[in-house]
């Protein structure tokens, strides 16, 4: 036998070319290396494995907590049968997997499922044999030693049931005769522990033979092994049984005849010493056939009390005295698992991907790791300590099926360094990047990343749908999401200051993104955020309605509130005022609201121009007109403001010398349009700004209709006059310069402006009256006013 005590290379070093930092490539390359070695997962069983994984994770994680708040050490008996549950609950899915496959009866007719049943076999002896050496500490080994090797090799291969069979038919003999076959199978099942069935076949022999019938009563007074561990029994408790046995074995022995064969099925129960199994005189050198049979056997009945950091030491005296027997890989991670020498466990495993697959070997590492037997340190060469290497490699291979993405990210949430981390945000945004294109998938990713509180990730996923339905016309359903992103998911910052900012932020975001959806036309967006009751207040903005309305399809609330958007708000109370316009609603019902909403700044210099034009034109010629003379001049001063605005927007977007080509251009087509048409060319006018006049004229220092200084008042004319000159080269002076004249200017100055004015009143004043209703005197053409 070779001896299992040969150095093996560090685990760590098998793994250092693993680029933790490139994980979009390990998870390319990983399958490619390992396909033609391993069989596929099966499903249900991974699925199974995993809800067992998670519910560990779960309780470890609240103990610890629990722990850390109340500084209270945890009880060593409980958290050992706390690990010891999760283990047996693992191998029972092994188990149950191996057994499926049996009943199926497919296993000798598919090489694949038969594989695979060798392969859960070879994890489920693993598994069991890790169990007992590494996690069982307050329990005496050979019991559960001596139940491992009956289970996975004498009753796998039907060794017993040959044992008993034999004995059975050897019994019809007189098994008192010297060099009876009876004897030797019933001595294997005595160190197979198989009490009962030993006391079963000489119950015949016990009425002719009184010292079988001692020997009978013997057996009924000690408990078996496997009846000590099902009991509970500590290891004083199972070494004082053992000492008891032993004694009344040897005190049987005296009474026997010499050469009774008898003696032999004794001294199994009997006491051996150091000398006898250095001499190969033991009962277990007698019957045993290999290397594991030679050592359960004497760890069990020779030197049943040792320890389990002894077995090392057993494992080399049986290798010496086995010289001409050899072991496979197999029996070395057998050797390594009695040894508790994990890195070389991992290492054996690792080089057996077809008998130990990576799902396995996961769990293991886990349970190594809970158990303090695993490295909590990063190893130099690999940079990570093997249970993280480990979780990374098993979600590696999870994300070849797309489906098992959601898996994959369950076991790299276990993880604590940083490369599994930066691992975990990888892959759930390869998830949630799937997730995307539906509602319902999206919001399962969304749960799951606020279970692994990645709120930032969902954040960007929610805007990521929220564009992908604005390419596809779903306006409301894109805003939704973009309002979900922004107030929808909780933030995991502590810090006040910095939620307010992410929540600035992500307003200003919201913001912008509406003014995208208008630069493709803003009737739609209008019909999207339509109020489905025009009853509705102003005021009440948002309503209920609205949030629930706003929030996305399938949300499992609705909005709390509406992201802090100026933008959004004015569109919102836009589309009310849009829909009351459109259903006749009276003027004054809306049209105020929506000066409102310009005058603060809410929509874009573009949205203002357009609204103006589109929505308020034909308002401003209503007589009598709906505004007070505050709306009048809001809107003047808007619509200077939007038009300088538009202007700058134009000019900080070219160089100057392509503004003054694209203005030359414009005024040569302009002029080819009025020739073509047969208008003459009208002559270029500077309008002046009246940004300054309008501000002044607001403030509050202008006193309206009650007269004013005569320097404002001509400033105030002079600018009219302008605007006048330019709106009447056409033959026709828009509503608004009257009103905004009429409100703002004595009437003493209006012949100083309306004598500049190269139109006749019937051209340039058509229609306008006094507040009196008559048309002025002023404003006939021969009057020349005060002079």
């Amino acid at each position: 036998m070779e001896d299992p005590a040969s150095e093996s290379d560090d685990f760590a070093s098998r793994h250092a070319s693993v680029k933790v930092g490139d994980f979009a490539k390990v998870l390319g390359t990983r399958y490619r290396e390992t396909r033609a070695l391993r069989t596929s997962h099966p499903g249900e069983l991974c699925e199974r494995l995993l809800k067992h994984f998670t519910t560990f994770q779960l309780k470890a994680k609240s103990i610890h907590e629990h722990v850390e708040a109340t500084r209270a050490p945890m009880d060593v008996l409980t958290a050992e049968q706390m690990l010891l549950d999760y283990a047996e609950s693992l191998a029972r899915e092994f188990a149950a997997g191996r057994d499926e496959l049996r009943r199926s009866g497919r296993c000798q007719m598919n090489a694949e499922l038969n594989a695979q049943h060798d392969t859960l076999c070879f994890c489920l002896a693993v598994l069991e044999l890790v169990i007992e050496t590494a996690l069982r500490r307050f329990a005496p080994a050979a019991p559960g030693l001596l139940r491992w090797y009956c289970r996975h090799y004498l009753e796998g291969e039907e060794d017993v049931s040959d044992w008993y069979q034999a004995a059975e038919s050897a019994s019809a003999d007189d098994i008192l005769e010297e060099g009876s076959e009876f004897w030797e199978p019933m001595c294997r099942l005595a160190l197979a522990d198989r009490k009962s069935e030993v006391a079963q076949l000489l119950k015949g022999a016990a009425r002719k033979d009184s010292h079988i019938l001692l020997f009978c009563d013997f057996l009924s007074k000690f408990p078996s092994m496997r009846e000590m561990e099902l009991a509970g029994a500590t290891t004083v408790e199972f070494g004082q049984a053992i000492v008891e046995m032993q004694d009344a074995a040897q005190s049987i022995a005296c009474q026997l005849p010499e050469k009774h064969p008898l003696q032999q099925l004794l001294e199994v129960y009997m006491r051996s010493s150091q000398v006898d199994f250095e001499a190969n005189k033991d009962t277990s050198w007698k019957f045993s056939r290999t290397w594991i049979e030679d050592f359960v056997f004497t760890h069990a009945w020779v030197f049943p009390d040792l320890r389990r950091a002894e077995l090392g030491d057993l494992l080399q005296a049986v290798a010496r005295r086995r010289p001409d027997e050899s072991i496979d890989d197999v029996d070395r991670a057998f050797v390594a698992a009695v040894k508790c020498d994990v890195p070389a466990l991992l290492e054996v495993l690792s080089s057996m991907p077809d008998k130990f697959p990576q799902y396995f070997v996961v769990h293991l590492v886990d349970l190594l790791y809970y158990a303090g037997h695993l490295s909590l340190s990063a190893e130099p060469d690999c940079h990570l300590a093997p249970r993280d290497w480990h979780l990374m490699a098993y979600a590696a291979d999870l994300c070849q099926p797309p489906q098992q993405l959601r898996c994959a990210l369950n076991y790299l949430r276990a993880g604590g360094a940083p490369e599994v981390a930066r691992c975990l945000q990888f892959l759930a945004d390869k998830y949630c990047s799937n997730a995307v294109g539906d509602n319902k998938s999206m919001w399962e990713a969304l749960s799951l990343l606020d279970d692994l509180e990645l709120g930032e990730l969902g954040r960007q996923h929610c805007w990521q749908r929220a564009r992908l339905l604005r390419s596809s016309g779903d306006l409301l359903g894109a805003l939704s999401w973009a309002c979900w992103a922004v107030v929808g998911i909780q933030s995991s910052e502590q810090d006040v200051e910095i939620c307010v900012d992410k929540l600035d932020k992500g307003a200003a975001e919201v913001s912008d993104f509406c003014d995208e959806i208008v630069e493709n036309g803003m009737l739609d967006l209008l019909e999207a955020l339509a109020p489905a009751n025009l009853e509705e207040s102003f005021d009440d903005c948002p309503s209920s309605a609205l949030l629930a309305a706003m929030a996305p399809p399938g949300a499992p609330a609705p909005l709390p509130t509406l992201p802090a958007s100026a933008r959004l708000y004015f569109f919102i109370q836009y589309a009310r005022c849009h829909a009351l316009h459109a259903a006749g609603r009276p003027t004054a019902s809306w049209a105020p609201v929506l000066v409102k909403l310009l005058s603060h700044g809410f929509a874009s210099s573009a949205v203002q121009l357009q609204v103006l034009q589109e929505e308020l034109s034909g308002v401003l010629e209503e007589d009598p007109s709906p505004f007070e003379t505050e709306e009048v001049l809001a809107l003047m001063r808007i619509a200077n403001l939007a038009a300088a605005e538009e202007h700058k927007g134009t000019s900080e977007k070219e160089p100057r010398h392509t503004q003054h080509r694209l203005r030359r251009q414009r005024d040569k087509k302009m002029k080819s349009a009025q020739s073509a048409e047969g208008k003459p060319e009208q002559p270029e006018t500077q309008v002046p700004t009246v940004r300054q006049l309008v501000g002044f004229v607001t403030s509050g220092s202008f006193s309206y209709r009650h007269g004013c200084g005569a320097g404002v008042g001509a400033v105030v004319a002079g600018v009219l006059g302008d605007l006048a000159q330019h709106a009447g080269a056409t033959g026709d002076v828009p509503r608004w310069i009257w009103l905004w004249a009429r409100n703002t200017t004595s009437l003493v100055y209006f012949p100083v402006w309306v004598s500049r004015a190269k139109a006749s009143s019937t051209q340039v004043f058509r229609g306008c009256r006094s507040p009196c209703g008559h048309v002025p005197r002023q404003c006939l053409p021969d009057d020349q006013g005060f002079g």
